[in-house]
């Protein structure tokens, strides 16, 4: 009778963890019907509006998209409480500073390889975004107000990075969350139950890469309009990008059990991009053709340093899983 019990429970507990098929078609169908439908409204709006009115307008949507995911997964009646809403600090502090320091690290990295194969590009004059806002913003006038509070545009770049070393991670992690609860909390968990880790990592961030298509076709989110192979390679490029940073996400989500740590990563990387903005030169037309390769993260040549580290990381957890 022990026996029969025991083999009972394992059958009713193999059949809880099979992929619930129906839960994630709907997840999908609501994440992309909510998400592109902001995005394709707000994309048209930033190009047919003025710069101000429309970039701020463009990003309040995008920030409103990041929640689609969690929203979904609430309609989905994904299971929350098993997603990790309380903070676990004991054993995961290291998981805090990875979530901080190896998004910074590797950002770096692949910025310098950027600009070290274009050093033509690297400016500290702030000249790119002074470019970028003409005729929104008096440049002299900056750099004016600038000196008035004791500073310049290199000190302001220090400060700028080091507010997204400190500060804004955790800002940020507050609307990566509204993703992180969906893809991470819900999505990759389901995928698991019938796939590999590496399977999972490809269909997932597939997905979390396909989320983000209409701002890049439309509005040229992240890599411009005009760049070569516009737009399906950017589609290519930012869907390799959300592969190998999902591998990250999802190793630091199944070893801390708790939401928050992948949210701070996904607030670490987008916080940190910023900067790099800041780093380019006065030659807007040539460096927006070639951001399909950098310096940002998601670009081909400085995504690099990004990859390795995410191999690394797959390896090292595979090879544990082949253990146990």
């Amino acid at each position: 009778m022990k026996f029969l019990s025991a083999g009972f429970k394992a059958t009713i507990k193999e059949k809880s963890e099979v992929m619930n098929k129906k839960k994630i078609s709907i997840f999908i169908i609501l994440t992309f019907a909510i998400a592109w439908t902001i995005q394709i409204i707000v994309s048209y709006i930033y190009i047919n509006m003025d710069k101000v009115k429309g970039r701020i307008i463009f990003q309040i949507g995008l920030s409103v998209c990041m929640f689609a995911p969690l929203i979904s997964a609430l309609l989905s009646k994904a299971d929350f409480k098993s997603m990790g809403w309380k903070p676990k600090f004991k054993g995961n502090i290291k998981w805090i500073f990875f979530s901080i320091l190896v998004p910074n690290a590797f950002i770096i990295l692949g910025s310098a390889v950027y600009f070290l194969i274009f050093p033509d590009f690297f400016s500290l004059d702030g000249s790119y975004i002074m470019k970028s806002f003409e005729g929104v913003v008096d440049p002299e006038q900056m750099q004016k107000s600038l000196h008035k509070a004791g500073m310049d545009i290199k000190t302001t770049i220090l400060i700028t990075f080091l507010q997204c070393l400190i500060e804004v991670p955790f800002i940020n992690m507050l609307f990566a969350i509204g993703e992180e609860a969906g893809w991470r909390g819900f999505l990759y968990p389901e995928l698991r139950k019938n796939f590999s880790r590496i399977n999972t990592w490809l269909i997932g961030g597939t997905i979390w890469g396909a989320f983000h298509f209409p701002c890049i076709i439309i509005a040229g989110y992240e890599y411009g309009l005009d760049y070569v192979g516009a737009p399906v390679l950017g589609l290519v490029i930012f869907t390799i990008f959300c592969i190998t940073l999902g591998i990250m996400h999802e190793i630091i989500y199944d070893k801390t059990k708790c939401i928050w740590y992948p949210s701070l990563l996904h607030g670490t990387t987008n916080a940190a991009s910023i900067v790099l903005l800041l780093l380019n030169g006065n030659q807007k037309d040539r460096i927006e053709k070639l951001f399909i390769l950098g310096p940002a993260p998601n670009g081909l040549i400085s995504m690099i340093p990004m990859v390795i580290i995410s191999i690394i990381m797959a390896v090292n957890v595979i090879k544990k899983d082949k253990k146990m």
